[in-house]
């Protein structure tokens, strides 16, 4: 049986880690993200794209939503609309919310997460 390739994505911040303490910290920063990834996960849908299937180094990184968003990039021109207006202004607003330590833990997060692991 042949080994699945890892996903060639490459995650700069842990977006699930910065969007959890966006929400421990700010209860209606939810009101704001969960209706943008529903929007996400219809059109994800309508395109037939399951981040579930990236194969990845970390479980944690299992069915992330950066899967999700770099595959709706490629294939709806009306994600990177969205996205773009929309999308910047909402890393900001979150990003905002967040403290210089909390903003640099999330990206030594995700570069832990991507490295290769040497058994």
């Amino acid at each position: 049986m042949r080994q699945q390739e890892l996903s060639p994505i490459v995650c700069k911040n842990c977006a699930s880690r910065l969007a959890k303490w966006c929400y421990e910290q700010h209860w209606w920063f939810r009101l704001i993200r969960e209706p943008l990834l529903l929007g996400m996960r219809s059109m994800a849908w309508w395109h037939g794209i399951d981040a579930r299937k990236h194969v990845v180094r970390n479980p944690e990184c299992h069915g992330c939503i950066r899967f999700m968003k770099d595959e709706l990039e490629a294939k709806s021109p009306t994600f990177r609309f969205l996205n773009e207006h929309l999308g910047k202004r909402v890393s900001k607003l979150r990003n905002s919310m967040l403290t210089q330590q909390e903003l640099d833990e999330a990206k030594r997060y995700a570069r832990e997460a991507m490295e290769e692991k040497r058994e």
